[in-house]
C-alpha cells in the first residue's frame, strides 16, 4: 500500500475549534492527525489531542555553502569603503539575495505551486490540516475533511 497525505486547510487556529472540528471524524488514528498553525505554542496545544506543528518565529534556513540565509543578505569582507558595482562595466544584481518564500508546509509531498497556497493560508490565520493514510483510506478521508468543515482538500503523494 503506498502512502500519501490527506491535506486540507481549516479556517481557524482557535484550539478549540479545531479539536470540535477535527474530533468528530470516526475511524481515524489521531495520532497521524497534524496541524499546522503560525500560532505560538502553548500549554493548551500540548494537552490537545491533535498533533501541532508550529510555524511560528523565523523561518531561517541554509544556502548550499552552509550559510544562514533569512531573505536578508549581508556583505562581509567588502575590500574597503567601495560601494558594490561602481565601476563595473555592467549593471547587475548579484549582489541582492533573492528573498526565500517561508516553507510552513515542511517536507509534505505537495507541490511548490500547491504549497505557496498553504503557506499563505498559514500567513492568514488558518491552519493546516494534514493525516497520513494509504492509497485505499484517501477517498473517504477527503470526504470526512469536507464534512467536518475542513477547505481545499486534496490528497498528495
Amino acid at each position: 500500500m503506498a502512502s500519501c497525505f490527506v491535506t486540507g486547510i481549516a479556517p481557524t487556529q482557535d484550539i478549540s475549534q479545531l479539536e470540535t472540528m477535527l474530533g468528530g471524524i470516526a475511524g481515524i488514528d489521531k495520532s497521524k492527525l497534524t496541524v499546522i498553525t503560525k500560532a505560538d505554542r502553548s500549554y493548551e496545544h500540548d494537552s490537545s489531542f491533535l498533533n501541532f506543528f508550529h510555524a511560528s518565529g523565523p523561518q531561517i534556513d541554509s544556502d548550499a555553502a552552509g550559510q544562514m540565509i533569512d531573505g536578508t543578505a549581508i556583505m562581509t569582507g567588502g575590500g574597503g569603503t567601495g560601494v558594490p558595482g561602481i565601476g563595473s562595466s555592467s549593471a547587475s544584481l548579484g549582489g541582492v539575495a533573492k528573498a526565500k518564500a517561508i516553507q510552513h508546509v515542511g517536507t509534505l509531498p505537495i507541490p511548490e505551486d500547491e504549497a505557496d497556497n498553504y503557506n499563505d493560508a498559514i500567513e492568514d490565520g488558518r491552519s493546516v490540516v494534514a493525516y497520513e493514510c494509504d492509497d485505499a483510506q484517501a477517498a473517504a478521508l477527503e470526504d470526512a475533511f469536507r464534512n467536518a468543515g475542513v477547505r481545499k482538500v486534496k490528497t498528495f503523494k
